[in-house]
């Protein structure tokens, strides 16, 4: 099972943080961060200011009071303030010019500023921060007045602890905003990708889904759809004519060989051979033209029919061996050796007599072009979760650059141009292919090609 780091109904955390909701939430959620610490902040420095100047005021008003006592009777009046400063905020002692303390409840380590506020964490009752103001005496003594800040400390740990827990509390809100706010887009962007990926297959039935919320997600959706029903009207004219065409002609063209053939019997009573011969070239091309036209109408019929009815579980050995058993005798003829290197037990889901005709094709277009001597190889490859199924042939092989041009109607490639044929073998092939959901590609087969598709594999 993955974790939950990696999912969340379905969906990848890493995409969820992509999208346009979750990012906005996110920079509204520093906004607020930034605008609570800064107010937070700003609070605290101008409470902790004024606390701080009314702190000074009290120890610069006590400190005033003491200035002014008597001379010699320092002492004294030091002993009355600790006994009327007994609310056990305010502290006071005094120091003789050697830095000895002679009376007092405060001990502040010498030495320290003179007529200056400071503050001391030690000196003082234990674990108290202290605020102090020195001075010194006519007498030469140094007089030191403190009070406890624990309320500015208590405050300063205070105002900390809100921003933190704050800053936290509106960071997780707004993850959890974000994750909500971002599921539903990208359910749908998903479901889009999905539909998408049908009709990049050929499968122009299939539209993007919509909602009624009209939003932006919504019109980039209608636009696509619009061009895809546009795109499968253009397509609809095209292949309509093109069936039409191919559909009219046969007919006329079967009949036509016909009379060839009657023709051909006639020259071949009255010993004409160059007549013969001519008729029998007529023949063949004949015979080709309405194997174009047998391709076009099967390949109509394959996009068309969109069936799925015929998709069982099967085993792809079995179809090559039929289709070796097939082709064998066609590959002795030409000096080839027709080899399947494969073992059962790989299972996948497909129509088995359009998937054995579409291995047909390429074994036959292996054939035309391997070299005698050689051998045309049928193989099956267990993948990670899929089977690829490869023809593979000793022959001249395909360019690069054509392999894909090649794999359209009518076209071929510039080594092929004096072999017969039609050009749309391999149309038909990738019909198929795309029917089923399948992988199809040309590659090198270091000489020669190889044709391989690949299934998703069963389990």
């Amino acid at each position: 099972m993955p974790p939950l780091t990696e999912t969340l109904l379905g969906l990848r955390l890493a995409d969820l943080r992509h999208t346009t909701a979750f990012r906005l939430t996110a920079g509204l959620c520093a906004v607020f961060v930034v605008a609570v610490i800064g107010l937070l902040g700003l609070t605290y420095v101008l409470t902790a200011q004024q606390l701080f100047w009314r702190t000074d005021q009290f120890l610069t008003t006590r400190m005033d009071g003491i200035l002014h006592t008597p001379r010699g009777r320092e002492a004294v009046m030091t002993r009355r303030a600790i006994d009327a400063w007994a609310s056990g905020l305010e502290f006071i002692a005094l120091y003789d010019a050697h830095g000895q303390r002679v009376v007092g409840n405060v001990q502040v380590a010498a030495p320290f500023p003179l007529g200056k506020p400071f503050e001391r964490g030690d000196g003082g009752p234990p674990g108290l921060p202290l605020r102090l103001l020195a001075a010194r005496l006519p007498s030469g003594d140094v007089v030191v007045v403190a009070r406890d800040i624990s309320p500015l400390r208590d405050l300063h740990e205070r105002v900390l602890l809100i921003m933190g827990l704050s800053g936290l509390a509106t960071i997780l809100a707004a993850l959890v905003v974000g994750v909500s706010l971002s599921i539903g887009p990208m359910r749908r962007v998903r479901d889009m990708q999905v539909m998408a990926a049908a009709i990049a297959q050929g499968d122009l039935r299939h539209r993007l889904p919509e909602t009624s919320r009209r939003d932006e997600i919504d019109v980039i959706g209608t636009i696509i759809n619009g061009m895809v029903e546009e795109i499968e009207r253009l397509m609809g004219q095209v292949k309509g004519a093109t069936d039409a065409i191919a559909h009219d002609m046969r007919t006329p063209l079967t009949h036509l060989r016909a009379r060839l053939d009657r023709l051909a019997q006639h020259a071949t009573i009255a010993d004409d051979a160059e007549l013969r011969g001519s008729i029998y070239g007529a023949m063949g091309e004949l015979d080709m033209t309405l194997a174009r036209f047998r391709a076009l109408l099967r390949i109509s019929e394959i996009e068309a029919s969109r069936r799925h009815a015929a998709f069982t579980s099967l085993d792809p050995l079995d179809v090559l061996s039929g289709v070796a058993e097939l082709y064998d005798p066609l590959a002795e003829e030409r000096g080839i050796t027709l080899s399947v290197a494969a073992t059962g037990g790989l299972v996948i889901r497909a129509d088995e007599r359009l998937l054995f005709e579409a291995i047909s094709n390429l074994v036959e277009n292996a054939i035309k072009f391997a070299p005698e001597n050689s051998t045309v190889t049928m193989a099956l490859r267990a993948l990670p979760d899929a089977v690829a199924i490869e023809v593979r042939d000793s022959g001249a092989g395909i360019p690069e650059g054509e392999r894909e041009r090649v794999q359209r109607r009518f076209e071929r490639g510039a080594g092929a141009a004096m072999a017969p044929g039609s050009g749309l073998g391999l149309s038909l092939v990738v019909a198929i292919v795309q029917l089923h959901g399948f992988e199809f590609s040309l590659d090198d087969a270091g000489p020669g090609l190889v044709a391989r598709i690949v299934a998703r594999r069963l389990r």
